[in-house]
């Protein structure tokens, strides 16, 4: 099969690392060709460039990863796809895939995506097993900690034939988990013990799992795996929240449960499939390529 050759502009975070590996392994996981893929730290020089494999579509996330994108779909006469909302006008690409939170002028180019992509999972859930991830202090939530204890309480009891292993973070404030000791079906453990693949096999095994609606980025991660997720709720700190307005659609949407409507989730939640909102912008990708005939593109 013809080789697609991708290039991969990345400026060295996690969180943005994470998300271009999730739609890579979507991208290969939809067509028969072989995949190239060319990773390209923000600040290499333009001779270094043209000494690689012509792309056939270039990708990134993160606001100092625009420029150089644009500057190679200028050059190499490329589509260009950006994950998260850009720095630059959404006009200057050919494909935006930005989270359902975020607002920004849409050309006919800009996608909603249910919060960041993220890699697809491994997922193993056991019925036995429940996930429950705390935060802390944030600049959208007053955070609470008398009201989310109570939550947490309300949530172990509801199950009481799950064992619970509950996580806190570092906006955690001290000495929260230590309060949770008289739980009998409960083990906690400290961020500080935890690294991030002892989070991810921790979601992929769990079969329910709760999130304080601060913590954005776990609530994500956690419904990528295609378990029932539960928001552990907080009072926001102004009007205009776009991460509350996020979990209200998504509550809208029958996706998640919010803690004011029971401690227990029910059946009737619409749980998509593990890696789901990777694997669909994945296909607006590849329709990208086929519509631009960088290659011979051939389907699953």
């Amino acid at each position: 099969m013809t080789d697609i050759v991708l290039w991969v502009f990345s400026d060295g975070r996690k969180g943005h690392e994470k998300q271009s590996i999730g739609l890579l392994q979507a991208i290969k996981s939809l067509i028969e060709n072989s995949v190239e893929v060319h990773r390209i730290a923000v600040g290499t020089p333009v001779k270094r460039l043209s000494k690689l494999p012509k792309p056939c579509l270039v990708l990134g996330a993160g606001n100092a990863t625009h420029l150089p994108m644009l500057m190679t779909k200028v050059l190499f006469k490329v589509p260009c796809v950006v994950l998260m909302k850009p720095s630059l006008p959404t006009i200057f690409f050919d494909l935006v895939l930005v989270p359902h939170h975020d607002v920004c002028s849409n050309f006919g180019n800009v996608h909603m995506t249910r919060g960041a992509l993220c890699p697809i999972p491994d997922v193993c859930p056991n019925p036995k097993y429940g996930v429950i991830l705390l935060g802390g202090t944030s600049r959208h939530f007053h955070w609470d900690s008398e009201s989310v204890l109570d939550t947490v309480s309300n949530i172990c009891n509801a199950s009481p034939h799950k064992h619970w292993t509950i996580c806190d973070s570092p906006r955690s404030p001290a000495n929260l988990l230590s309060r949770l000791d008289n739980l009998s079906n409960v083990t906690t453990r400290q961020w500080q013990t935890t690294s991030e693949s002892f989070i991810t096999d921790l979601l992929n095994s769990s079969s329910e799992t709760w999130v304080t609606c601060d913590s954005v980025s776990m609530l994500y991660e956690a419904l990528n795996t295609g378990s029932p997720v539960g928001v552990i709720e907080l009072s926001s700190k102004r009007k205009t929240n776009k991460l509350a307005r996020g979990i209200q659609d998504l509550a809208k949407n029958n996706q998640v449960q919010l803690s004011s409507a029971g401690y227990s989730i029910g059946t009737e939640l619409s749980v998509p499939p593990p890696g789901q909102e990777s694997r669909r912008c994945a296909e607006l990708c590849v329709n990208l390529l086929k519509l631009r005939k960088c290659n011979k593109i051939v389907s699953l």
